[in-house]
């Protein structure tokens, strides 16, 4: 018979689920964690709050972050929050660290990988460029090359060719589809897109059980905006992390997160 999750009651060390009892050995607790896939959700936490703990805000900053986390929750006043605290058993530092954590990595991102994001902008470049194509697809070879034919000698539009012929959700937009990351497309698709020139259509090839036709309409070079730049400052920050919950899952201590000399501002 397996060991009640409950049966570390009265061990010490001992984790409590609520104020009092019951308790969690240690032992139990690592093994449910593991059990149940939770052990890289709390590493990830680990890592989100050993950063947040270096990044400084000012009192007036971290206010407007508050109330809109207790707006957020629904909480209308002063009377409501305390009994919802106390339900869910945090303190006022609680809702604080909660309502600064999404700000407090913005920042630390920014001021950690600031320097990092044009380098990942040009290694990632031909990912992020964006494009607006035509596709197709059939189920059968012979229908595909039959279609492609046509289309080639414009015998037919591609748009017709799609709302009388394509079985996918491209009928919805005749066939259109972007302006779409190329990364964001499928490996097969992104292949053919990077290479292609403006008004190229490419001969049938399968993917998965179905025959697709592909026509570059335009393509649209990424540019290193506001916007790219977040998107990379992200990845990079995401990235730091995954590398920080791999090694405390292997059993490596974490490592000192570094601290900014002085707050950066937003």
């Amino acid at each position: 018979m397996s060991e009640s999750p409950l049966s570390g009651v009265a061990m010490a060390p001992a984790i409590a689920l609520c104020p009092g009892e019951p308790r969690l050995s240690v032992e139990v607790t690592n093994r449910l964690l593991i059990r149940h896939s939770l052990n890289r959700a709390l590493a990830r936490a680990v890592v989100h709050d050993a950063v947040a703990a270096v990044m400084p805000l000012d009192p007036e900053e971290e206010l407007p972050l508050i109330a809109t986390q207790v707006q957020a929750l629904g909480l209308r006043s002063e009377a409501e929050l305390e009994p919802w605290l106390a339900a869910q058993r945090w303190s006022r530092d609680d809702l604080r660290a909660m309502a600064t954590l999404a700000e407090r990595l913005r920042r630390w991102s920014h001021w950690r990988f600031e320097h990092e994001v044009e380098i990942r902008y040009l290694d990632r470049k031909a990912d992020l460029d964006c494009v607006v194509y035509m596709q197709l697809q059939v189920a059968e070879r012979e229908l595909a090359e039959e279609l492609h034919q046509r289309l080639r000698r414009e015998e037919m539009s591609f748009a017709a060719a799609v709302e009388q012929f394509s079985l996918g959700t491209e009928r919805d937009t005749h066939g259109i589809l972007g302006p779409v990351a190329v990364s964001a497309t499928a490996a097969e698709i992104a292949a053919r897109l990077r290479v292609s020139r403006e008004g190229q259509l490419w001969a049938p090839f399968a993917m998965g059980e179905r025959w697709i036709v592909l026509r570059l309409e335009r393509h649209l070079p990424a540019q290193l905006d506001a916007a790219t730049r977040e998107q990379l400052l992200h990845e990079l920050f995401a990235a730091w992390v995954d590398s920080q919950v791999e090694a405390l899952l292997q059993g490596d201590p974490l490592a000192a997160v570094p601290r900014p000399e002085q707050p950066i501002a937003s």
